[in-house]
């Protein structure tokens, strides 16, 4: 069996996900490299500040939504087998402005907002789960909100993801090295083997902006002012925008451990 070392550059959600579903190959030797690391707190480091939830704003027809179709069972069974995942189901509303409809925050957010999205039977439905998809009635709704749905979705409190993350990758031997790269061609030279690397992910969300050999433009920065109170809001929501301006939105995160995480999301804050 011909062995393939592959280096993976970035440590957050998607790196330490990559690593892991990568690591089911056994011919596969992986090294995850990166600045910073699961219990590191750097603005740099994207993944511990996540609320994190599973709320796809793909569109349909899109790749982006053939993977969001495919991320789904893999959550659910971690919030149903793994609790120490930190990945949880919660009961999720979202409300709806007409008024919104043409503001950022609003094509952002189209998919999510329609009354009948298409992911809508990709979540759960069945008797196991206390909230099936439907829309909510006028007499449930907040004032000042036009319309809303309400189904059973995912919380992952990051401050758990990582960690576990991290701990499935180690028992599967993954090798983790900090390294500070200035240019993508330098991860073939930093595999735990000591031999150049066959292959390298680049999974280093925003700082792929700044990579040498990568540099996407593309790759722009959101903004969320976050509010991390104790009570137990109950419900995970979000709401179509705000009065403040038409690129802000508010919504509410309940986490394991029973922190609520708010916040108020500009998308397309640079």
């Amino acid at each position: 069996m011909v062995e393939a070392r592959i280096v993976v550059i970035g440590a957050g959600v998607a790196g330490l996900t990559t690593a892991l579903e990568l690591s089911k190959n056994p011919r596969y030797k992986i090294t995850v490299a990166a600045k910073h690391m699961p219990g590191d707190s750097d603005i740099e480091y994207a993944s511990p500040w996540a609320g994190a939830n599973y709320l796809p704003v793909s569109r349909n027809g899109t790749a982006a939504a053939g993977w969001d179709r495919i991320t789904w069972p893999e959550l659910e069974q971690l919030a149903k087998s793994h609790p120490e995942a930190g990945v949880h189901f919660q009961n999720t509303l979202i409300y709806n402005r007409n008024k919104d409809a043409e503001s950022v925050t609003g094509d952002w957010f189209a998919e999510i907002l329609k009354p009948d999205p298409w992911f809508k039977d990709t979540l759960p439905n069945g008797i196991d789960y206390r909230v099936q998809f439907r829309l909510i009635p006028d007499k449930e709704l907040p004032p000042g909100f036009d319309y809303g749905t309400n189904f059973t979705s995912v919380c992952i409190n990051t401050a758990l993801y990582l960690p576990w993350l991290t701990s499935q990758c180690l028992k599967v031997g993954v090798t983790f090295k900090r390294a500070i790269l200035s240019h993508i061609s330098e991860a073939a030279q930093i595999h735990h083997s000591g031999e150049p690397a066959d292959l390298i992910v680049n999974c280093t969300g925003l700082a792929a902006g700044k990579l040498g050999g990568v540099e996407d433009k593309e790759m722009v920065p959101a903004r969320a002012q976050i509010v991390l109170v104790r009570n137990d809001p109950g419900i995970m929501c979000s709401g179509s925008g705000t009065d403040e301006g038409d690129d802000e939105c508010c919504y509410i995160m309940q986490r394991a451990a029973g922190m609520s995480n708010d916040r108020i999301f500009d998308p397309d804050e640079s």
